[in-house]
């Protein structure tokens, strides 16, 4: 049987690189995306300026700014990278009918069978990097393997930037002389313990038992004893729709102020209703999170509806009754979360809801137009507008 040839596309520092596209100021610079403040967050992406001081994804932002100073911070732009994310579908759909796509920035393809018509795969490979910078004007790395395993350390050990193939039959030696740091999950802390045990590289770890690992490591030894030699036989798998559709706001300062939860809360549901339509979903539960500014205590109120919705306004209304259940008026909140699940396809709606209601729909629709065309901030609530605003 003929190997697999399984692609791994993976962006190359994704957040901060669409913050540089979309600013020749950012440009050569270090740029770190994430944080409300220089107190709160963490650090979302950072570019490889700002990686060359040490700054990595999920680190405090309090701590990035100390290790460099002269970063700029930028905020988050959900829908921006939504919609790079929508275009790199189309490219990766094009060269491929199975497409995983992991997250916004990375997916798994599945060539097997297309070298007849696409030629050899490192040259599919290097089309489909150019392709992506010609249409995104951003860059990816590209890795490919006879596994999604080999795939993904090729793609990793091609950063940035670059393309990588490991031929069948390779995977071993390919594996074998590299740090175990390559291998997916292995982390900081799998690397001290692995350390301590005298293990530093996959061909030593491929070297040991699985039952020793087991016996260190829990069911992580086996992942363990499998990726040391190369093997995974998962499927690349097309995702079906979002089982769940939310949004959450940190403050810059904890806020026990009514108004602003009110309004906070009016703006998720608005974020999450246009997302619920532009899926064509509808939502059968709603879920509220708060996180208490002393304590850091979180907690999640849900609520099941009586019909599927999409509709903003009953998200908020249901939204606000949960938060009542779940925050005492006098504790001020750090946090605040609204998503909806249950997630029914909207044609369903009509069985639940006979009597529609067109007025409302046909106004939601040209909203979502704009939206769609000129970005979810181009239509806002006055509700939802903060006095500076």
């Amino acid at each position: 049987m003929a190997s697999r040839v399984i692609v791994h596309v993976d962006m190359d520092a994704f957040f901060a690189a669409i913050a540089q596209r979309d600013d020749p100021a950012l440009r050569g610079r270090p740029v770190i995306v994430g944080g409300h403040s220089v107190n709160r967050g963490v650090v979302a992406s950072a570019s490889y300026e700002a990686r060359a001081h040490g700054i990595r994804s999920a680190m405090p932002i309090h701590r990035a700014i100390e290790l460099c100073p002269h970063a700029v911070r930028v905020p988050v732009q959900m829908e921006t990278y939504r919609e790079v994310h929508r275009e790199l579908v189309v490219i990766w759909q094009s060269f491929s009918p199975l497409v995983e796509s992991v997250a916004f920035d990375e997916a798994y393809l599945d060539m097997t069978g297309c070298e007849r018509l696409m030629g050899p795969v490192e040259g599919v490979a290097r089309h489909l990097r150019e392709r992506i910078l010609a249409v995104t004007r951003l860059s990816a790395s590209v890795g490919a393997g006879s596994s999604k395993l080999m795939a993904k350390v090729a793609s990793k050990a091609a950063k940035p930037a670059g393309v990588l193939i490991i031929p069948a039959g390779d995977e071993e030696a390919w594996l074998h002389p590299r740090p175990v740091s390559l291998l997916p999950g292995v982390g900081p802390r799998m690397q001290e313990k692995l350390a301590r045990l005298g293990i530093h590289t996959v061909g030593q770890l491929a070297h040991l038992d699985w039952p020793f690992l087991e016996a260190h490591f829990g069911e992580a030894g086996l992942d363990l004893h499998r990726m040391a030699r190369g093997h995974d036989p998962r499927p690349v798998h097309p995702g079906g729709p979002p089982k769940s559709v939310g949004g959450e706001r940190t403050f810059d300062r904890d806020s026990a102020d009514p108004v602003i939860l009110r309004r906070i809360l009016l703006d998720l549901a608005c974020d999450v209703g246009y997302r619920l339509r532009r899926y064509r979903l509808a939502a059968r539960t709603v879920t509220v999170k708060v996180r208490d500014g002393k304590t850091f205590q979180t907690l999640e109120r849900s609520m099941t509806l009586t019909m599927p919705t999409q509709d903003e306004d009953i998200l908020h209304g249901r939204a606000w009754d949960l938060l009542g259940r779940a925050w005492e008026g006098q504790r001020a909140l750090r946090l605040v979360g609204l998503s909806a699940s249950g997630l029914v396809h909207d044609g369903q709606l009509a069985l639940f809801d006979p009597g529609g209601r067109e007025g409302k729909q046909a106004l939601l629709k040209a909203i979502d137009g704009l939206r769609s065309r000129h970005g979810a901030a181009v239509v806002r609530r006055a509700a939802c507008l903060s006095e500076k605003e």
